[in-house]
């Protein structure tokens, strides 16, 4: 005789799957999210990049902005040092977060984790570029701690090293936090074994640590760069000389309001950050394949 569980002819897990809702509406309220204050804006700035936006941004199908975006000295110039930027800050963000994630990660396998040195670490995710910016002024802007320590510092913080070391404190939480949540996944007896094998601790890292946490790194630069290449405000107040990208594109936009231009030259930003982003995805998942083979 059929057990009343089972007396509808329906299993209690089978009612249970049936019923479940489909995935996409747990994430209806984001997607709605990201469609209003993405999407649409998003069409908006590409129609009007090409022509088909709202006066003053219309004039019909033309690629025309283009042209003139990637035909003007100035905007590859901010281009160029735009990526000069990002790579170059988040490359030595790299070499500073590695050994700081890898002891990190073996202080929380050993209970000894330092929440004071993880708060300070972290602070500058909290502050807005321009504070950002307004920190570098103090320590070495023309009248800094540091410029007046000695005057080689001296306004230093006005020129390509000094937007550099800014974005390199703008990078470092963005690079912090991926990188030591991958370190801890690591297995500790790994590199164990190679020293009882008698490997130097630099061979180890070389040969074991360092290609375990490589896809990693990767993809956490690929967002990292991405990040910095649309920060504002740290160069907004830093800037006299060096231009970067995104002051083009609010330049554009507050004298004249020229709404193409500056939505043209938002699109070509947009599309340098999300190539980085997807290319740091990309060449994670290949040198990951290439490390577990």
């Amino acid at each position: 005789m059929p057990s009343s569980a089972t007396a509808g002819g329906t299993a209690p897990g089978t009612r249970g799957r049936a019923a479940a809702a489909p995935a996409w509406i747990a994430a209806l309220p984001a997607l709605i999210v990201i469609g209003l204050f993405s999407a649409y804006p998003v069409v908006v700035m590409v129609a009007n990049s090409l022509g088909l936006g709202q006066p003053p941004a219309d004039g019909g199908p033309t690629l025309e902005h283009y042209v003139r975006a990637f035909g003007s000295a100035a905007v590859r110039d901010a281009l160029v040092n735009s990526l000069y930027i990002a790579l170059g800050s988040v490359l030595i963000t790299l070499c500073v977060a590695v050994p700081v994630v890898l002891r990190q990660a073996d202080d929380d396998r050993a209970g000894r984790g330092g929440a004071l040195t993880d708060a300070l670490l972290t602070l500058p995710i909290a502050l807005p570029g321009i504070i950002i910016g307004f920190f570098a002024i103090v320590l070495t802007g023309r009248t800094g701690l540091l410029g007046l320590a000695w005057d080689g510092f001296a306004g230093l913080a006005y020129t390509f090293p000094g937007l550099l070391i800014a974005y390199l404190y703008f990078s470092l939480p963005r690079v912090l936090g991926p990188l030591r949540g991958a370190a801890a996944t690591l297995d500790p007896s790994l590199a164990e074994s190679a020293r009882t094998l008698g490997a130097s601790r630099p061979r180890v890292f070389c040969t074991v640590t360092l290609p375990l946490l490589l896809p990693a790194a990767i993809e956490t630069s690929g967002t990292a760069i991405a990040v910095a290449l649309g920060g504002y405000g740290t160069v907004a107040t830093l800037s006299e000389g060096v231009r970067l990208l995104p002051l083009n594109v609010a330049n554009e936009l507050t004298t004249g309001y020229r709404l193409a231009a500056s939505s043209t030259l938002a699109v070509i930003l947009a599309v340098t950050a999300v190539l980085a982003l997807v290319l740091g995805r990309v060449l994670a998942r290949v040198v990951r394949r290439a490390v577990s083979s």
